[in-house]
Formats: structure tokens, C-alpha cells, sequence
């Protein structure tokens, strides 16, 4: 790929220089995702599209920078792109929050500020993701529904023995015990068969992963599942920076303890880390 967007990439573009260089290692254009690589051909075509100047982008990347030199050059170059787009009408503020893949911000109670980002509810999805959450992750994550004046916290105590799926319900059987989800068509027995409307309740039909935000920074973050009722089925705490598995306070922020989320996000909704997900300095319960 880095290859065939150097060949893409006009002289101006390639030779920027100074904190507006493009990333480089021995001369080739460094891309660590590949969404990194759609951000910098999105520029060029939005500047070609318009008949610009590339220094019309240029200036803004180079402020962006200069706002925020720790933050990762990528996404200051997406921080550019936005602004240029606005200044040109292309789009609204609220349309580039949607084309951005930005959850929606809900106001829930007991919780109190949150961004929400929805994600496909077919079964196959649903079933990879708590496939990738439970193979991979099990260590590090607490799961069971948390409804208004109940909690439920569960930790699993090794690797699933084993994860399927039958007329529509995932079972993830643990070490001593099961539970199992609906997440797909339900029918029931041929004898017995499940009517559409309890069909419809029982099964999944909102998932999101969230964050927890706190004076509009997040502290906490998971992946919930809701049936056709609208209630939960279950929510899992993904692991959190600012505490260790067994839910102590860290004395310093551990920001690898979020590759389960940027992971997710990553794999599942094709959206990229965000420098946003490391700017609190610590837990805050809500």
C-alpha cells in the first residue's frame, strides 16, 4: 500500500517539510493503519476536487500540529481535513461528526454523560466480537447486566471451554458455568415453536460500544447488548487505564490497558485510536 499511495501523492505532498513531513522510514511513506493512509489520499482529493492550492491544507496541518505537538501526526492531519472541509461548505459540523464515526452523546441516568457507537447486530458480528472479547480478553474484563439497582460483575477464571451458537443463542460455557445470549433468528423447538413477538423481544437488537465521559473526558468504557424490549442483556467492562484487573487504582495511567477498546473500534467499526481516549488523568466513578 505505502507504495502505491507514494506513486498517488503530488510533489507538494511528498516534500512537505518540518513538523508537516510526512512520516517516513528509509524514504517510504509510513503508515501504522490503514486508515492512515485514506486520510492522506482524502486530503489530496479534497484539495484537488476544489481546485486548491495545497497550501490551503498545508497551513492548517501545520497549526494543528503547533496546538498540539504530542498529538499523533495522523490525527492532526484529520483535525486539518476537518477544518478545511468546514471552511469550504462541504459540510456541516453535524454531518462531519456522522461521516467521522463520533457515537452520539446521551445523557443516561445513574451513568451521566456518555458517547454511544452502534454497532451491527447480525448474528455473525455478534457473535465474533464476543468470540474476540472472550478468547482474547477474559482476563481483563468483568461482564453481567447492570440495570438501575443492580450490578452484576462476573470475571471469568480462564479461557472459554467453548463458544456456539444454536437457534440463535450464543452460549459462551466458562470454567464451571454458562450463560447464554440471543443474538440471532429464534424459532424454539419444531414442537414448540417460539411466537415472532417473544422471538423479537428475546433477541439482540441494539449493540454499542461506549465510553464513560467525565468533565468530557473518558473514564470508563464497554460493549452492551440490548433485546428487542429494549433491556440489557449484558454489559462488559473493557479493561480501564486507570485500573488494574482486580479493579484497583493504578498509581499511574497504564493507556496499553486500552488496546482491547482501540481494537474493537478498530475491527468492528473501522474507526482509529483517538488521542480523546488518554486526556483524563484518572478514574472517576459516576
Amino acid at each position: 500500500m505505502t507504495g502505491e499511495v507514494t506513486g498517488l501523492v503530488a510533489p507538494e505532498v511528498r516534500e512537505m517539510q518540518g513538523a508537516a513531513a510526512l512520516p517516513r522510514s528509509n524514504g517510504e511513506l509510513v503508515f501504522d493503519a490503514p486508515w492512515q493512509g485514506r486520510a492522506l489520499g482524502m486530503a489530496v482529493g479534497v484539495v484537488q476536487a476544489l481546485d486548491l492550492d495545497w497550501d490551503a491544507f498545508r497551513q492548517r496541518l501545520i497549526e494543528a500540529i503547533a496546538a498540539e505537538p504530542e498529538r499523533p501526526y495522523y490525527d492532526s492531519w484529520v483535525l486539518a481535513l476537518e477544518s478545511l472541509v468546514l471552511a469550504e461548505g462541504l459540510a456541516t459540523p453535524d454531518e462531519l461528526a456522522a461521516l467521522a464515526g463520533r457515537g452520539a452523546l446521551v445523557d443516561e441516568p445513574g451513568v451521566g454523560r456518555m458517547e454511544v457507537f452502534a454497532l451491527p447486530t447480525d448474528e455473525a458480528t455478534l457473535l465474533a466480537i464476543l468470540t474476540d472479547l472472550f478468547e482474547h480478553w477474559w482476563a481483563q474484563i468483568r461482564f453481567g447486566p447492570i440495570i438501575q439497582g443492580a450490578v452484576f460483575e462476573g470475571r471469568a477464571s480462564g479461557p472459554p471451554r467453548h463458544i456456539g451458537v444454536l437457534d440463535g443463542y450464543v452460549t459462551v460455557e466458562l470454567d464451571g458455568w454458562h450463560f447464554h445470549l440471543c443474538i440471532g433468528e429464534h424459532h424454539g423447538d419444531p414442537g414448540h415453536p417460539v411466537p415472532p413477538e417473544v422471538a423479537r423481544h428475546r433477541r439482540c437488537h441494539r449493540a454499542e460500544l461506549y465510553r464513560v465521559l467525565h468533565d468530557d473526558a473518558p473514564v470508563s468504557w464497554g460493549l452492551r447488548l440490548l433485546n428487542g424490549a429494549d433491556e440489557q442483556q449484558i454489559t462488559v467492562l473493557l479493561p480501564n487505564p486507570f485500573l488494574d484487573d482486580d479493579q484497583q487504582p493504578l498509581p499511574e495511567p497504564d493507556w496499553h490497558r486500552l488496546d482491547c477498546w482501540d481494537h474493537l473500534r478498530e475491527t468492528y467499526l473501522d474507526l482509529p485510536p483517538e488521542q480523546r481516549d488518554r486526556t483524563a488523568d484518572r478514574f472517576h466513578h459516576t
